[in-house]
């Protein structure tokens, strides 16, 4: 399998990467691993290791939608991955429960992570 190095945009591709993918704990498209975490868009994995990351957040869009007899807003949940004081990233999330699932999972794999916007 093939990975995409977020902070460099390097393809690379090896066992050990391919691995921790397969053995991680996945939320929709992203999946924390032991030393990295993966994002799944469309047929690429993006993966950046912890310590590359400067902070990692999530964000909360409301859109408005067209219910069945009233408009309403919905609230899309994503995760945002900044490296090198930019954002690298930004994924779609399941919904909220899942977001919060993610966010304390990762605080505890990931040390030296801010986990905060900017």
């Amino acid at each position: 399998m093939k990975f995409v190095n977020l902070p460099d945009m390097g393809r690379t591709g090896s066992s050990e990467l391919t691995e921790e993918y397969k053995n991680g704990h996945g939320y929709g498209a992203v999946t924390v691993g032991s030393t990295r975490l993966f994002i799944k868009k469309g047929l690429r994995v993006y993966c950046i290791a912890y310590e590359e990351a400067d902070r990692i957040f999530r964000r909360v869009r409301r859109v408005n939608a067209q219910m069945c007899c009233d408009n309403g807003e919905l609230e899309l949940e994503y995760l945002v991955v900044s490296a090198g004081g930019r954002e690298v990233i930004e994924a779609e999330l399941p919904g909220k429960k899942a977001a919060r699932m993610l966010m304390d999972e990762l605080k505890e794999t990931a040390s030296g992570v801010e986990f905060c916007a900017p």
